[in-house]
C-alpha cells in the first residue's frame, strides 16, 4: 500500500509539474494575457472573484497563496497559479513593456505579410495559408504553415524571425538554408528533400547576427550547443560519450559546465549535447569563453553551418533566439528547460531582488527594534510583578514567624507544666521517703518486739526504693524524650528557616539571572552594528551571568545538603511513632493502635447466623473471612476508577465491580466493613496490601498524631504513679 502512495503522489507531482511548465509557456507565449490599468494587475484565472486588481507584489503574494497554502483551489487552480508565478519571478520587470508592444508586433507583422505575398507573386510563388496541401516538383504532398512561400517549382520555404503556429523538425540546417515542416511525411524524407533543396535555388538565407549587445535574445539559464559528437552504431541503437564524461573533460579546461545532456531520439544517440552553465554573471563568463574556444578552433556556429566535411570533432555555440525557435530536439530541450531573456533584463531582474531584500532587511529591523520595545515593557511589567509577589511573600513570612512564636510558646508552657508536675512528684517521694525512715527508726526501736512487723517494714521499704527507682527511670525517659521533641522541633525550626532563607536567595538569584540574560539577548540586538563599547558591556554582563549561574548551583547544592538532613530528622520521628506504636499495642484507651487494612469479624458472624441457621456458625464466617481477607491481599484486583473533580484526577470507589456487587447483594453489612478495609488498604499500603499498625483516636476516628501518642503515654504513667502511691 505504501508503494501505491508513493507512487500516486509521483504521478500528482509529475502531473502538477507538467501542468504548471504548460500554463507558463502560455502566459510566456501570450496565448494568456495579464492585463491592468495603471500600476495594477489582474490575475488571469480568478477574473470571477471580487478582488481583480493588485499591484505587483500583491499580486505574487495572491499566486503564491493559492498555489501552496490554498486547501479549497482545485488542482488546475494550483497548476495555473504556479505557472503565474513562476512567469512572475522571470518577467516582472518587462511586464509592462511587452503588454505595450502586443499591438504594435501585431501590426508590423500584418504588414509584413502583405509585403511578402507581393514579393512571392512577383517572383512566380504564393504565401500559403494554414494548412493548405502543396504537392512538390518530386510528386510528394506537404502540408503548409502560416507564412510558408511556395516557389512555381513547388519548393517551400519559410522566412527567418516569422514563427510558425506549432513548431516542427528541422529538415535541412546549413549556414544557409532553414527549413520547417509539420508532418511526419516531410520527416521519412529528409535526405530526398534535403537533395531537392539544394538542387533549386529558391531556398531563403537563414539570418545569423554574430553581434553580442545586452538586446540579444539568449536562452536562460546559459546554455551551450554541441554538435557533432562521435556517435557509433552499435546493437541496433547509435551510442556516444556520456555527459558525464564531456563535463569532466571541460571543467578541467576551465569552463565549469553545471550539467551536459546529450539528446536522444528513438535511433539513439543523436550527436548533439546541451551544455548548461550556473544562472550567474560567472555562468555567462564561462559560457563565452566556452564559445570562443571553439570559435578560436574554427569549430563554432559559422563553421559548423559553413563546413561540407566536418569530420569527427565536435562544434559549439551559445544557445540563443535561432536555436531556441528550432522544432527538432535542440529547440524542445531548450523550450523546455530554458526561456529567451537579454543581459538587460537580467540585470534589472537582479537589481530588482536587491531592492526587494533591502526592503525585507529594513522591515526585519523595525520588527526587531519593536520587538525590542515589547521585551522592555514586558520586563518593566515583570519587575512590577515580582515586586507585588515580594510583599505578599513577605506578609506570609512574618503570618509564619508569628504562628510559629505561638506554637513555641505552647511547646514551652507544656514543658513547664511537665516539669512542675515532676518536681511535686520528687517532693512528694522525698517526704515518703523521710517517713519511711521515721518509721524505720521506729520499727528499728521495736524490733525485740515485733520481728513480722520488721519484715514487713523492710519489704514495704524495698518496694518503695524499686518504686523510686522505676520513678526515676520513667522521668529520665520522659524528660529526655521532651528535650528530644524540643530539640527536633528547633531543629526543624532552624532548617525550615534555612531552606526558606535558602529558597529566597535562589528565587532573588534566579530572578538576577533571568534579567541579565534579558539584558544580554537585548545588548545583542543592539550590538549588531558593531559598537565597541557596547561589546564589552555585552562581554562584562555575561561574565557575571557566568558568576550568579556558579553561585546558583552552590545554593542548590547546599538546598540538597538541607534536604537529606530533613529526611533523616524524618526519619528518627518515624522510629519514634514505631516506638510509640508498640508501646501502645496493647492499650484499650481513646489512643490506641489499629492495624489499617484489617477486616472486622463482627459483621461475618452476623451475616452467617442470618444465613445459615445451624451450629458450624463461627465456621462458616471463618471462612468467609478469610476468603475476603485472600482478595484484600491480592495485587491483581484493584476495583478503583479515575473520575476528573474539576482540573485533578480523584480515585475513588468502582461499585460495579462483580465482587462487590455480588457481596452487596448476598451480604449487607460484609460490605460497609470490606469497602472499610480495601480503602484503608489503598491509603495506607497500596503496593504491600497487608495490614499496618498505626496510631488512631477512636474517638475522632482518624490517625492520631505523634504529640496525642505521647500525651497518653505521659497520662498512662501518672495513672501508674497514684497506683503505687496507694500501695
Amino acid at each position: 500500500m505504501s508503494y501505491k502512495r508513493e507512487r500516486r503522489s509521483d504521478n500528482n507531482d509529475s502531473e502538477l509539474e507538467d501542468l504548471k511548465n504548460r500554463y507558463y509557456q502560455e502566459l510566456r507565449d501570450k496565448i494568456v494575457k495579464i492585463r491592468g490599468s495603471g500600476k495594477y494587475l489582474q490575475c488571469p484565472y480568478c477574473w470571477d472573484r471580487r478582488r481583480s486588481e493588485y499591484d505587483f507584489r500583491e499580486l505574487e503574494r495572491h499566486a503564491s497563496r493559492i498555489a501552496r497554502y490554498s486547501k479549497s483551489a482545485s488542482f488546475k487552480e494550483k497548476a495555473r497559479h504556479m505557472g503565474l508565478l513562476k512567469y512572475l519571478d522571470r518577467y516582472g520587470d518587462t511586464l509592462w513593456k511587452s503588454s505595450r508592444s502586443i499591438r504594435r508586433n501585431s501590426e508590423q507583422e500584418m504588414s509584413y505579410l502583405g509585403e511578402e505575398s507581393k514579393s512571392a507573386e512577383l517572383t512566380g510563388g504564393k504565401v500559403t495559408e494554414p494548412g493548405e496541401i502543396v504537392t512538390t516538383e518530386q510528386g510528394e504532398i506537404v502540408t503548409t504553415e502560416p507564412g510558408e512561400i511556395v516557389s512555381q517549382q513547388g519548393q517551400i520555404t519559410i522566412e527567418p524571425g516569422i514563427k510558425a503556429s506549432e513548431p516542427g523538425e528541422i529538415l535541412l540546417e546549413s549556414a544557409e538554408t532553414i527549413v520547417f515542416a509539420k508532418d511526419s511525411s516531410v520527416k521519412s524524407c529528409g535526405r530526398t528533400t534535403e537533395k531537392n533543396l539544394r538542387s533549386n535555388s529558391s531556398v531563403l538565407p537563414a539570418s545569423s547576427s554574430t553581434h553580442r549587445g545586452n538586446d540579444e535574445l539568449f536562452v536562460w539559464p546559459w546554455m551551450a550547443v554541441v554538435a557533432n559528437i562521435p556517435v557509433e552504431y552499435k546493437d541496433g541503437r547509435y551510442v556516444g560519450e556520456s555527459g558525464r564524461k564531456l563535463k569532466e573533460e571541460w571543467v578541467s579546461q576551465g569552463f565549469n559546465p553545471e550539467k551536459v545532456e546529450p539528446l536522444w531520439n528513438f535511433q539513439g544517440h543523436s550527436g548533439f549535447a546541451i551544455v548548461e552553465f550556473n544562472k550567474d554573471w560567472e555562468g555567462f563568463k564561462n559560457a563565452i569563453a566556452f564559445e570562443k574556444s571553439f570559435e578560436r578552433d574554427q569549430r563554432g556556429k559559422r563553421d559548423w553551418y559553413a563546413a561540407k566535411h566536418k569530420g569527427d570533432k565536435p562544434y559549439a555555440w551559445l544557445a540563443s533566439e535561432e536555436e531556441y525557435r528550432l522544432g527538432g530536439l535542440i529547440g524542445k530541450h531548450l523550450r523546455k528547460n530554458g526561456d529567451l531573456t537579454t543581459v538587460s533584463d537580467i540585470q534589472r531582474e537582479y537589481r530588482r531582488k536587491e531592492s526587494t531584500l533591502v526592503s525585507n532587511l529594513t522591515n526585519a529591523l523595525e520588527s526587531k527594534s519593536k520587538k525590542c520595545e515589547d521585551m522592555k515593557k514586558n520586563i518593566g511589567k515583570t519587575e512590577i510583578f515580582m515586586r507585588n509577589v515580594i510583599v505578599q511573600k513577605e506578609e506570609m513570612i512574618q503570618t509564619y514567624n508569628e504562628e510559629i512564636k505561638k506554637m513555641q510558646l505552647n511547646a514551652y508552657d507544656q514543658l513547664h507544666n511537665i516539669f512542675m508536675e515532676s518536681e511535686r512528684s520528687k517532693e512528694q517521694l522525698e517526704a515518703q521517703r523521710v517517713e519511711l525512715e521515721t518509721r524505720e527508726r521506729e520499727l528499728k526501736q521495736l524490733r525485740a518486739l515485733n520481728e513480722s512487723e520488721k519484715l514487713k517494714l523492710d519489704c514495704q521499704r524495698k518496694m518503695n526504693e524499686m518504686a523510686l527507682l522505676e520513678q526515676k527511670k520513667a522521668d529520665e525517659k520522659m524528660m529526655k524524650l521532651a528535650e528530644d521533641q524540643k530539640r527536633q522541633k528547633e531543629q526543624l525550626h532552624e532548617r525550615i528557616i534555612e531552606l526558606e532563607a535558602k529558597l529566597d536567595q535562589k528565587h532573588a538569584l534566579e530572578l538576577q539571572i533571568q534579567r541579565m540574560r534579558g539584558a544580554v539577548e537585548v545588548m545583542k540586538h543592539m550590538t549588531d552594528e558593531g559598537d565597541m563599547e557596547d561589546t564589552k558591556k555585552l562581554e562584562l554582563l555575561e561574565e557575571e551571568l557566568k558568576e550568579k549561574e556558579e553561585e546558583q548551583e552552590y545554593l542548590v547544592s547546599l538546598s540538597q545538603n538541607l534536604i537529606i538532613k530533613e529526611r533523616n530528622t524524618n526519619d528518627e520521628l518515624q522510629e519514634a511513632r514505631k516506638e510509640l506504636i508498640n508501646g501502645l499495642k496493647d492499650s484499650r484507651s481513646n489512643i490506641c493502635v489499629k492495624r489499617m487494612g484489617e477486616l472486622d469479624e463482627k459483621p461475618f458472624l452476623i451475616a452467617a447466623k442470618r444465613k445459615y441457621s445451624h451450629e458450624d456458625v463461627a465456621e462458616k464466617a471463618m471462612q468467609l473471612c478469610s476468603l475476603w481477607e485472600e482478595y484484600l491481599r491480592d495485587p491483581g484486583w484493584h476495583p478503583y476508577k479515575v473520575i476528573m473533580d474539576g482540573e485533578n484526577a480523584k480515585e475513588v470507589l468502582n461499585e460495579d465491580d462483580e465482587k462487590l456487587k455480588e457481596l452487596k447483594s448476598e451480604f449487607g453489612e460484609v460490605y460497609e466493613a470490606v469497602t472499610t478495609a480495601l480503602s484503608e488498604i489503598n491509603e495506607y499500603n497500596p503496593s504491600g496490601r497487608y495490614p499496618l499498625p498505626e496510631l488512631w483516636n477512636t474517638c475522632e476516628k482518624r490517625k492520631a498524631s505523634l504529640d496525642e501518642g505521647i500525651h497518653q503515654i505521659l497520662k498512662q504513667w501518672k495513672i501508674c504513679k497514684q497506683k503505687r502511691r496507694r500501695y
